[in-house]
């Protein structure tokens, strides 16, 4: 899991043109589309260790969201 203090390891990966998505805690649809995404990963058979990070980033927006606010997208 990645925060903005911590740095995100694929901001340096992208290319200067790639485009990117970025998902915020805030974003109330946050935890479910990353949970989406892991299931799909796995079956798409993305490493476990990918997968599990993911799972663990929408756990900790989940709680993020129950301890601060959260929004539709803006």
């Amino acid at each position: 899991m990645a925060t903005k203090k911590d740095g995100v390891a694929c901001y340096d990966k992208a290319g200067d043109e790639e485009p990117l998505f970025v998902l915020r805690s805030t974003d109330k649809l946050a935890p479910e589309i990353v949970r989406e995404w892991a299931y799909r990963a796995m079956a798409a058979g993305t490493p476990m260790e990918k997968v599990d990070e993911a799972r663990r980033t929408a756990d900790a927006m989940e709680n993020w969201q129950l301890a601060n606010s959260r929004k539709v997208p803006d």
